[in-house]
C-alpha cells in the first residue's frame, strides 16, 4: 500500500473526513450561487440577463480568489485517503473510472447545449442544435478545440491525478515531501509560507498567462491549484498542520477580512493598478490563503465528527449536481430572460431551477444502474435478481417527469402560445419559437417509452408468470415509442406525425397489467389504481371524440382537455414503475455492503 510515514493519519482510524466533505459541498453550492450571479455580472458570459449589476464585479471578488483553489485542494486530500487501503495502480484505475466516462459524457451530451445557445445568442449561429453539435464534432470543430466549459475542473483533475502518480509510486519521495512542508509550516509559517508563495505566482506568472482554464499554458492557474492539491496530497494525514491551523483560526479569520476589503477596494477603484499591480495582486495572494486557512481551521476545529445523513447524501449528490448545473442553468436563463421578470424574482427563480433541477438529476441517475458511473457515481449494489426489470422501471419512473420538464420549457420558449385553444403538439410546429425543445423531449420520451413498456412486461413475467400478457404490455409500449418516435422526427403539418396515434395504444396498457397481476393479493393498491386510470381514460375519450355531451369540447377549451388527457395518459405510467420497481426491490433484498460516498474529490 502506499503508505507515507508512521505519523500520517495518526490516531485516525476513519476513511474520510467529514469537515472536508462539509467544505467540498459547501463550496459547490456557492458554485451555483457564482455561475447565477454571472448571468447578472458585467462580464461576457454563456447566457445573460437583461439585467446586470456593476456591484456584482465586487461581490463575485469575495470567492473568486480561495473557492476553486479549496476545491483542489481537498481533492487532493481526497486521492491521499483513497492511497491507505490501494496500490499506486489501483488508485489510478479507480480515479479514472470515476473521472473519464463523466468528463467524456459531458462534453459531448451536456456542454453542447451551453454552446449552442451562447452561439445563437450571441448570433454566430442560426442553425439548428443537431447541426451545430456535428460541426462541433467534426475534424474541424474538434481541430479548432472542443469547449468543455465548466468541465474544465475534471480536466485537470485528471492531469494533476497523472502528476501524482509517481509520488503514489514512490511513497518514500512523498513522505520526504511531507515532512519538509510540515517543518515549514510550523507555527506562523502556516499562514505566511503559503502566502508568500501565492503572491510570488500572483505577481510573476499571472500578468504574463493569466487565467484561462485551458489545461495548455495556462501556468499561473497550474501553480495555484497543482499547489493546492499537493498541499491537500502530502499533508492531509499530518496532525500538527490541521493543529496549527486550527490554532490561528482566528487570528487568519480577522486577516482574511482585512484582506478583503483591500483587494475588492483595489480591484473596484480607478487607481487599484497602481505600482504595477504589486499591491493589488499582493493583497489577492493573501486574501486567498487567509480565507482557505480560516475555512480549515474552523472546519476541522467544529466539524471534524459531523458526519451525518445529510452530509452523506449531499456528499454523493455533489458529482452529478457539478455536473448538470450550468446547462440547466443556461437553458434557464435563455428560456427566463425574455420575459424581462424583476431582477430579484427572476433570479430567485434560476436558483430554485438550477439547484432543484440538478438535484432531479441525481435523484433520477442514482436509481438506474446503468447511468450511474457517467455521472460520477460508483456502480449500485443492486442485486443480480431483477436488477435489469428495476433499472427499466426507473426509466418508467423518469418519463412523466421528463415530458412534463420539456413540455413546460417549450411552453416558456413560445409565449404567445394559448393553452387553451392549442394542441401541445404545435410547441413542436413551424410556428412555435423554439420546436427543437418540444421534439427533443418527445424523442426522449419515445425512448423512455420503449425501456419502460419492457420493464412492465418484465415485471408482470416476474411475478405472476404471465408471458402472454406481460408480452402484450411490451409490445403497446414498444409501439407507443415508434409513435413518439416518428412525431418528434416529422412535427406537424407533416402527414408522418399521425403515427403518434401509434402512442394511443397505451391505453389498453393499464387493462393489460391488470390483469396480469390478479394473482397478486399483496398488490391490491396498484390494481385499483390501474382500474381507476382505465376508466377515467375511457371517459375522456368518449368526450373528447365527441361521443356524449356534444359541445362540451369545443375550440375555446380544447387545450385543457388535452392537457388533462396527457397528464392521465402520461403520468400514470411512473406511479405504476414506481410501485412495482418497490415490489420488485422488497422481494429482491440488498446484500450487505455499504456505498462509499461518491464524490468529485
Amino acid at each position: 500500500m502506499s503508505g507515507f510515514s508512521s505519523r500520517d493519519f495518526a490516531g485516525d482510524a476513519g476513511g474520510r473526513r467529514a469537515d472536508l466533505d462539509w467544505l467540498r459541498v459547501g463550496a459547490f453550492g456557492l458554485l451555483i450561487l457564482f455561475h447565477v450571479a454571472l448571468a447578472y455580472a458585467p462580464y461576457d458570459w454563456h447566457m445573460q440577463s437583461t439585467h446586470r449589476f456593476r456591484w456584482l464585479e465586487g461581490a463575485l471578488l469575495l470567492s473568486s480568489p480561495w473557492r476553486l483553489t479549496l476545491l483542489f485542494l481537498v481533492s487532493g486530500a481526497a486521492l491521499r485517503f483513497m492511497t491507505r487501503r490501494r496500490t499506486a495502480s489501483q488508485v489510478f484505475s479507480a480515479r479514472m473510472e470515476r473521472l473519464l466516462p463523466p468528463l467524456v459524457f459531458g462534453t459531448l451530451v451536456l456542454v453542447p447545449p451551453q454552446s449552442f445557445i451562447e452561439a445563437r445568442d450571441k448570433g454566430y449561429w442560426s442553425g439548428d442544435f443537431l447541426h451545430w453539435w456535428l460541426s462541433e464534432f467534426s475534424p474541424a470543430g474538434i481541430a479548432d478545440s472542443v469547449p468543455v466549459n465548466h468541465l474544465w475542473f475534471l480536466v485537470f483533475l485528471v492531469a494533476y491525478t497523472l502528476a501524482v502518480v509517481p509520488l503514489m509510486a514512490r511513497p518514500d519521495v512523498a513522505g520526504r515531501l511531507a515532512d519538509g512542508l510540515e517543518r515549514a509550516l510550523r507555527g506562523w509559517g502556516i499562514l505566511w509560507v503559503p502566502i508568500a508563495y501565492l503572491i510570488l505566482i500572483r505577481l510573476t506568472l499571472y500578468p504574463w498567462f493569466g487565467l484561462t482554464n485551458r489545461l495548455t499554458g495556462d501556468w499561473y492557474n497550474h501553480a495555484q491549484s497543482l499547489g493546492a492539491f499537493l498541499f491537500g496530497y502530502l499533508l492531509v494525514g499530518r496532525e500538527s498542520v490541521w493543529a496549527s491551523l486550527e490554532k490561528v483560526r482566528r487570528v487568519s479569520l480577522a486577516l482574511a477580512v482585512v484582506a478583503s476589503v483591500v483587494m475588492i477596494a483595489q480591484a473596484v477603484h480607478p487607481g487599484g493598478g497602481a505600482f504595477w499591480g504589486v499591491p493589488r495582486n499582493a493583497a489577492y495572494g493573501a486574501t486567498q490563503w487567509l480565507v482557505i486557512a480560516t475555512l480549515l481551521g474552523y472546519a476541522s476545529r467544529y466539524l471534524r465528527s459531523a458526519n451525518t445523513p445529510l452530509l452523506t447524501y449531499l456528499t454523493n449528490a455533489v458529482f452529478p449536481c457539478y455536473l448538470a448545473h450550468q446547462t440547466i442553468l443556461v437553458i434557464a436563463v435563455w428560456l427566463i430572460a425574455p420575459y424581462r421578470l424583476p431582477a430579484g424574482v427572476e433570479a430567485a427563480i434560476l436558483i430554485g431551477v438550477t439547484l432543484g433541477g440538478s438535484l432531479l438529476v441525481y435523484e433520477v441517475v442514482r436509481r438506474i444502474p446503468l447511468l450511474r458511473p457517467i455521472w460520477g457515481l460508483k456502480p449500485s449494489d443492486t442485486p443480480a435478481r431483477f436488477a435489469r426489470r428495476r433499472a427499466l422501471l426507473r426509466f418508467g419512473i423518469a418519463a412523466p417527469a421528463l415530458a412534463a420538464g420539456f413540455t413546460v420549457s417549450a411552453a416558456l420558449a413560445y409565449p404567445d402560445f394559448d393553452h387553451a385553444r392549442q394542441y401541445l403538439s404545435e410547441l413542436g410546429g413551424p410556428t412555435a419559437a423554439n420546436p427543437l425543445i418540444f421534439n427533443t423531449g418527445v424523442l426522449a420520451a419515445a425512448v423512455l417509452a420503449g425501456l419502460a413498456g419492457l420493464g412492465l412486461g418484465l415485471s408482470v413475467l416476474a411475478l405472476t408468470g404471465a408471458r402472454i400478457l406481460g408480452l402484450l404490455t411490451a409490445v403497446v409500449f414498444l409501439l407507443a415509442g415508434a409513435g413518439l418516435g416518428a412525431a418528434a422526427l416529422y412535427p406537424w403539418p407533416d402527414p408522418r406525425h399521425l403515427a403518434i396515434n401509434l402512442a394511443l395504444g397505451i391505453q389498453l396498457a393499464p387493462l393489460l397489467l391488470l390483469f396480469g397481476l390478479r394473482g397478486r393479493s399483496d398488490l391490491k393498491a396498484l390494481r385499483l389504481f390501474l382500474a381507476i386510470v382505465f376508466a377515467a381514460m375511457a371517459v375522456l375519450t368518449v368526450i373528447t371524440k365527441h361521443l356524449v355531451f356534444p359541445g362540451l369540447v369545443n375550440e375555446t377549451n380544447v387545450g385543457w382537455w388535452e392537457r388533462a388527457y396527457a397528464v392521465v395518459l402520461v403520468g400514470w405510467v411512473g406511479v405504476a414503475a414506481f410501485l412495482l420497481e418497490r415490489r420488485l426491490r422488497a422481494e429482491a433484498p440488498r446484500g450487505g455492503g455499504a456505498q462509499a460516498s461518491a464524490t468529485i474529490g
